[in-house]
């Protein structure tokens, strides 16, 4: 393994990088899975484009990312498990990401439909619009941005690499700017909001409190609760599910989880329905 490593590294670099693209096409034809990869040097990822779509990856040795058509998979399993996106709806992707979720998000609304995907890293903003601009995504509207309880200015942690999902709101980092869901609803003229998916490590309490006055017209969401990271770091901001499940409820959703999952992280999702 140490050997295939290192021969990785020698190979990744700009004269000879082509050569892992073309490898990795043509171990992906053999096996049965029709891929072609080559390297994005806008996002220093690499793209890798099958009849689903295409998405970004950190690198061509496996373990790290999702292709599109796991994506859609994914978002099925953990995102949609009490809601099926379908045409026409307008989906609020909140801590999109680079996309993972925005692309079979787009698939399911359709031409109809409408998806706005905010992201507040930079870096991960711009393989978002890299993605989406892959995928000619159409119906997905961008907005960089964090999703708080007030406008203004929030700092935002700066991991990189496979750490990325993990970038938070907090007192030190690059600074973004903040945005209330209200403001976004007032901004791009919703009427209706049939399903919101957020997952923005631990900052998704003040986005709701922030967002009272428009959970009305929210039908379905799925939110994302980082109570284990709170157990793993000893950071008790991760800590917000028993909040937020008081506030779905207080907004006159029904919510359900699935705390009994073993899957620390999937077990802290709530499911908010009409």
């Amino acid at each position: 393994m140490a050997l295939k490593h290192a021969v990785y590294d020698a190979v990744n670099r700009p004269p000879t990088r082509w050569l892992l693209g073309l490898a990795a096409s043509a171990k992906a034809t053999l096996g049965g899975d029709r891929a072609l990869f080559t390297y994005d040097r806008q996002t220093g990822d690499w793209l890798k484009r099958t009849r689903a779509g295409a998405m970004l990856l950190p690198d061509l040795r496996g373990g790290e990312g999702m292709d599109a058509g796991q994506c859609d998979e994914f978002a099925r399993e953990v995102f949609l498990a009490e809601y099926s996106i379908r045409p026409g709806d307008v989906v609020l992707d909140v801590g999109a990401g680079i996309g993972t979720e925005a692309l079979p998000f787009s698939r399911m609304v359709g031409d109809s439909g409408r998806v706005i995907a905010v992201e507040a890293h930079p870096t991960t903003y711009a393989k978002l619009e890299r993605v989406c601009r892959a995928n000619d995504l159409r119906n997905v509207e961008l907005i960089h941005a964090a999703v708080m309880d007030s406008e203004g200015t929030v700092k935002i942690t700066d991991l990189q690499a496979e750490s990325y999902l993990e970038n938070k709101i907090g007192s030190e980092g690059v600074p973004v700017a903040a945005i209330t869901i209200p403001g976004l609803v007032a901004k791009l003229k919703l009427d209706r909001i049939d399903f919101l998916k957020m997952n923005i490590e631990g900052a998704e309490l003040p986005a709701l409190r922030g967002a009272t006055d428009v959970l009305p017209i929210v039908r379905n969401a799925a939110i994302g609760c980082h109570d284990f990271l709170a157990d793993e770091t000893g950071d008790e901001s991760y800590r917000t599910k028993e909040a937020v499940h008081a506030i779905l409820v207080d907004a006159g959703f029904t919510v359900t989880s699935r705390a009994d999952d073993p899957r620390p992280w999937a077990a802290g999702y709530l499911f908010a329905s009409r």
